[in-house]
């Protein structure tokens, strides 16, 4: 069985692998970060919306019978 020395520095190969590893942990947060986001673009724009026709709504004149 092979013991693996924590204090060794890791060979440059490694460190390659780590990084990439890392950054595409980084792009998948990034990812989800913007679909979030479009999301809440999304929901605020059909509030906005609603609510201009809900106001649109209450100021036209009440008809009388």
């Amino acid at each position: 069985m092979k013991l693996l020395n924590p204090f060794r520095n890791p060979s440059p190969e490694e460190m390659m692998v780590r990084k990439l590893d890392y950054a595409r942990r980084s792009l998948l947060e990034a990812q989800e970060a913007r679909d979030y986001a479009n999301s809440m673009v999304l929901f605020h724009e059909t509030r906005i919306d609603a609510l201009r026709a809900q106001i649109e709504l209450a100021m036209q004149p009440e008809e009388t019978p």
